[in-house]
């Protein structure tokens, strides 16, 4: 007698979705700064470039999506955007930079995550710092890394003991140290003798993340672009979401020796940077000349606005200013909420970081000027 087959029964599904995730996804939220606000009119959040592309520019763009066969997939070396920045390097900063040292990413934040997973395992250390990009933390907790965050104090500027640092890496084993020089969100730079040192001293992995180094007033000494294969274990991050105002088509770079910069290339996904963004900022990347006047432009508008911020707050108590080396301004007191409030009800967005901090992007012209006209209007109620 035949039997018949036995029917599968269906487990009842009573979990909630929650239930089906990783424990260690649970802790985690995601980096949306601002999100969801709306109906402001000036942004000054995010630190990005306030200049579009000139109308000449924009025609070239246009004119290389002609280029792209958009159903092909893009190059996976990114080799002509990747020589197009070396060309960049030289042109603007006068840095002689292989091809083969360079690494293209979706962004430097892309190329962190693959870099931290690339040199570390679960329970591997990582040294990072607070404040700093909250980012170096996230993708090491992701993978499980054990995070060792050390924290800074605005007493002494945020100020990093990194002969201390460098004692506590060897002595306790960490793989990889991660850091932002000039700092987001302090705007702080430390400096290369103290940071050189630092490199030669430690066995571990140091990433020093550049992005905002285009903005620094003697960025030619106190960049690693120039001289970073004098340290084998040493990466340079860079980016062109900042001093280059590209920040929609997300593109960055990983500066290394040929054995780092190889490993980036080969852990990182197939097609990771696509066709449209290589090609705008291959295009882009082309006017040199452009992109060094305004990049000058903009740091001379931070510069107004701190030297006006100071003015402005210099005889009130609970107010600090802090110097910085970027595109934004930092600003310390405990009325940061309440400000932050006034200047969105003005249509105008700062970056509220931990209830005690406004950092604030340097804007155009009437930008800064619409920003320290509503702060004036503040003060003149407290």
């Amino acid at each position: 007698m035949n039997k018949s087959p036995a029917t599968a029964v269906a487990p009842s599904l009573k979990k909630r979705a929650e239930e089906y995730l990783n424990p260690k996804m649970q802790k985690f939220e995601p980096y949306s700064p601002n999100s969801g606000i709306t109906g402001f009119e000036i942004r000054l959040d995010a630190n990005e470039s306030f200049f579009e592309l000139p109308e000449y520019i924009l025609e070239d763009v246009k004119g290389s999506m002609q280029n792209i066969n958009f159903n092909r997939y893009p190059d996976p070396a990114a080799s002509e955007l990747i020589r197009a920045y070396a060309a960049y390097l030289k042109a603007a900063e006068n840095a002689e930079v292989k091809t083969d040292n360079i690494a293209a990413g979706n962004g430097s934040d892309e190329l962190l995550s693959i870099i931290i997973n690339s040199f570390l395992s679960k329970g591997d250390k990582i040294l990072t710092f607070v404040p700093d990009f909250s980012m170096y933390a996230f993708y090491g907790d992701i993978i499980e890394a054990d995070v060792i965050k050390v924290q800074k104090s605005g007493g002494d500027n945020f100020a990093i003991d990194f002969g201390e640092m460098a004692d506590r890496v060897n002595r306790e084993k960490i793989k990889l140290v991660v850091f932002s020089n000039p700092c987001n969100p302090t705007g702080r730079l430390e400096q290369k003798e103290t940071l050189e040192k630092f490199i030669r001293s430690v066995d571990a992995v140091v990433v020093a993340d550049e992005v905002y180094m285009s903005f620094a007033e003697d960025k030619k000494n106190q960049s690693f672009l120039y001289d970073f294969l004098e340290y084998p274990n040493l990466i340079v991050m860079k980016s062109l979401s900042k001093s280059i105002g590209l920040a929609a088509i997300r593109v960055g770079f990983a500066l290394s020796n040929e054995v780092f910069a190889d490993m980036v290339k080969t852990t990182k996904s197939p097609y990771n940077l696509n066709s449209v963004s290589q090609e705008i900022a291959k295009t882009v990347l082309g006017y040199p000349g452009c992109l060094s006047e305004r990049l000058d432009a903009i740091v001379e508008n931070k510069k107004k606005l701190q030297k006006s911020l100071k003015t402005l707050f210099g005889n009130k108590m609970g107010f600090k200013v802090y110097d910085t080396e970027t595109n934004f301004v930092l600003i310390e007191t405990d009325r940061a909420k309440d400000i932050f409030g006034f200047l969105l009800e003005n249509k105008i967005l700062v970056r509220n970081l931990g209830g005690k901090f406004l950092r604030i992007t340097a804007g155009s012209d009437g930008e800064n000027e619409k920003l320290i006209e509503c702060l004036g209007d503040y003060l003149c109620d407290v």
